[in-house]
């Protein structure tokens, strides 16, 4: 660092220079009405090609271009210099910061003793932020129009173009709002519809027209739009009564699974995980559910006829419901129609088709424009009729000239089309297992079959973060079981727990019988109705007194609190989980931890060359001690003293492994009730050997059951087995499997045994 000078850390040839450009610019100032270089208002500026996402823009001569002023905050600006209050002289300004379609001019006063610099505002500002960007953003959402077209529209003007980002965040500053204002008139639109209905019909149902569209609209089979939206429109007001959006991607989430990162904070809109073909009915039935929710009923909907809208309607709101089908669609029906009975019908030729056609509608051909010729014709057009191209237009036309020449450049490498490959297969096998799943959900004229197969497969279970991120300040609390068997479903026999010098324990009277193993280990044993410990009678309570005890323990602890056993993660979690469950006491372990550290799976890491991991084995070799084990309150007093003498640093990240959340704890929990339940209806493929029983436990818990895998079968045969087993799953892999081997036994199993019974 530079030695500081007396007066600051200028030398005197740096003064010097100073007192000599001050003095120029002065000069200058004093000769303005000499200066044409200030008098000319040159057309263009000087902006920088470098990127369009410069907040301010680097744009600096503030007499380049053209700018949107508000006349009024523009002229309060000029009344006085705020620091000696003489009038300023947008002539003199010397610099401009531009914010959007707002800016700030930097004028200095024209008072040679003062010399403040001002800034002066273009517009209006809230909460420091510019009113003519946020109204902006509000105009683009109203038009329908994008970045793009607004910054092609602006620069056309030659207006300094806006950001990608601030047009961004002003789009969700003003969204909600957008959305706010329009719950409002939804609700004024729905008052008005039913006092039109009771005056006309005398009754409370409303009558109401439904239609949802696809931003990727598909053909065939390629119906993958990545979002959808619905609006039900009243009939009588011929008001909007409601409306729906089902999103399946959101950036940020997906750049944070990509990465393997957890998403930051953000206004996240994905709200559906099914295929592009279920959004409409399910949209349908939330707005249809909405309504009757603020004590109205739809008795009648307008619709087409490719959808299963209908039926999931009188499945899960009202199965008095009717339907009316759509002219628009009838007409459509119709033409398909003719066009298939040509072949058959000499007379119906494509004349007298295409008549018929216009009779019942109108087809509308659109002229497909080349934006890259209009950007380019623009400059062309200004110098034809005498005005300046634009820097700012040129500008632009240029910087999308480099931007398409870069992304056909990385569209044409190796490795850019095999991604794109695999962003294909990816969405193709995804959206497949979806609509397998769902069934039939959107087809041509389903609605007018009578059998219509609306049964979902369960998805799969999507398991939480598992590990957790241990801060210093934790608290680490040891905590332990003694239980009647070694089963998960086993009853607590003792809970203990200590903190430091502060202990606490509990007997707990339990209502199975404790097994001899267990009363071997333990020395607990039940004689009418008194617990014994050795022998000795010892004081017991009930399994939710114990459990209050344990609780108000955690709470005097405070917070981030984290509970810290020997084995934890596979067993007595599951049983201290299981009681919470049987007791109605879910939620309060939830408030009082934060996590679970496993000390079997932490001294793994720590002492990886240790042949036993048990706690006995781990205290007599680290400690050189022995204690009275499998008597909760002596586990937790060791344990503890066992972190003590190895100092291990449990927020060290390379025990994060080590360590699992609450939430964690409760999912693994759910897996072996769900595995429970689902394995009884898998016994006739394990006992035919057509699975092993490592794979039936994958498919329970995966929440498949028989049934499940007959529904799959009857929608794609084999290829239906495949598509559920193979489903990734949250980059956990397939949600069964990939094998061959295990899907086609599978399938012929259910084709030979099952299919014909």
């Amino acid at each position: 660092m530079g030695r500081k000078l007396k007066g600051g850390f200028k030398t005197r040839q740096q003064k010097e220079r100073l007192k000599k450009v001050s003095a120029g610019l002065l000069e200058r100032r004093n000769n303005v009405d000499l200066d044409p270089s200030v008098l000319q208002l040159h057309d263009h500026c000087y902006s920088s090609l470098d990127s369009e996402q410069n907040v301010p823009s680097n744009v600096k001569s503030w007499n380049s271009g053209r700018r949107i002023v508000e006349l009024g905050v523009l002229a309060e600006g000029l009344s006085g210099c705020k620091k000696c209050g003489l009038p300023l002289q947008l002539a003199y300004a010397s610099d401009i910061l531009t914010y959007g379609l707002s800016a700030i001019i930097k004028i200095p006063c024209n008072n040679i003793r003062c010399q403040h610099m001002n800034n002066v505002h273009t517009g209006k500002r809230h909460d420091k932020i510019w009113d003519a960007n946020t109204k902006l953003a509000t105009a683009m959402v109203h038009t329908g129009i994008g970045g793009r077209q607004v910054n092609s529209f602006l620069t056309a003007l030659n207006i300094p173009p806006v950001s990608n980002t601030l047009l961004s965040a002003r789009q969700k500053e003003s969204g909600s709002a957008i959305e706010t204002v329009a719950e409002t008139t939804i609700a004024e639109c729905l008052s008005q519809e039913i006092d039109i209905t009771k005056q006309k019909f005398d009754s409370n149902e409303l009558t109401v027209s439904v239609d949802g569209a696809w931003q990727k609209r598909g053909s065939g089979r390629s119906y993958d739009s990545l979002s959808g939206h619905c609006s039900m429109i009243g009939t009588e007001t011929g008001k909007v009564l409601g409306f729906s959006v089902r999103s399946k991607y959101c950036k940020m989430c997906d750049e944070a699974t990509r990465k393997g990162v957890q998403a930051k904070t953000h206004d996240c809109r994905m709200n559906w995980d099914g295929s592009a073909k279920a959004m409409e009915q399910d949209m349908v039935v939330e707005m249809v559910q909405s309504i009757k929710s603020k004590g109205s009923n739809v008795g009648t909907i307008i619709a087409d006829d490719d959808t299963t809208t209908i039926a999931r309607l009188r499945k899960s709101v009202d199965p008095n419901i009717k339907k009316m089908s759509d002219k628009n669609h009838v007409k459509k029906n119709i033409a398909n129609a003719l066009y298939q009975l040509k072949a058959k019908h000499k007379k119906l030729t494509p004349k007298v088709i295409k008549y018929l056609i216009n009779c019942l509608n109108y087809m509308l051909c659109q002229n497909q424009d080349n934006p890259k010729g209009v950007e380019n014709g623009l400059e062309a057009v200004n110098n034809n009729i005498g005005l300046s191209p634009g820097v700012h237009t040129k500008r632009l036309a240029i910087l999308r000239d480099l931007q398409a020449r870069k992304r056909r450049a990385i569209s044409i490498t190796r490795k850019e089309k095999i991604r794109r490959i695999q962003l294909r297969n990816r969405r193709v096998k995804r959206n497949a297992v979806k609509e397998m799943c769902e069934g039939t959900s959107y087809s041509c004229q389903i609605d007018l079959q009578d059998h219509q197969d609306i049964v979902e497969i369960p998805s799969a279970p999507v398991p939480p973060e598992v590990h957790c991120n241990i801060p210093n300040t934790a608290k680490v609390i040891c905590f332990d079981l003694e239980t009647t068997s070694l089963a998960r479903d086993s009853h607590i026999t003792q809970i203990a727990a200590v903190n430091g010098e502060s202990h606490w324990t509990s007997y707990v009277i339990p209502k199975l019988p404790i097994s001899s193993q267990a009363s071997e280990v333990t020395g607990l044993t039940m004689r009418n109705g008194r617990m014994f410990h050795q022998g000795k009678v010892v004081e017991s309570s009930t399994i939710s007194t114990a459990l209050d005890g344990f609780l108000e323990f955690l709470k005097a602890a405070g917070h981030n609190i984290y509970l810290t056993g020997h084995n934890i993660k596979t067993f007595d979690c599951h049983i201290l989980i299981n009681t919470l469950k049987s007791v109605g006491k879910t939620e309060e372990l939830k408030k009082c931890v934060e996590g679970f550290v496993d000390t079997r799976l932490l001294f793994k890491i720590n002492n990886p060359d240790l042949k036993s991991f048990s706690q006995v084995n781990l205290i007599k070799t680290l400690m050189n001690c022995s204690y009275d084990a499998h008597d909760a309150l002596e586990d937790v007093i060791y344990l503890q003293k066992l972190l003590d003498f190895t100092n291990i640093r449990i927020a060290d990240p390379k025990f994060s492994t080590a360590t699992f959340t609450v939430q964690t704890a409760y999912f693994s929990h759910d897996q072996i009730i769900l595995t429970k339940l689902n394995l009884p209806s898998l016994r006739e493929f394990i006992d035919q050997k057509v699975i092993s029983i490592g794979i039936a436990h994958k498919i329970a818990s995966s929440n498949l059951n028989k049934s499940s895998l007959l529904l799959a079968f009857s929608r794609g045969q084999e290829e239906g087995i495949r598509q559920l087993f193979s489903e990734e799953c949250c980059n956990q892999g397939p949600r069964v499997t990939k094998s061959s081997k295990i899907i086609t036994a599978v399938s012929n199993f259910i084709k030979q045994h099952l299919t014909e019974s």
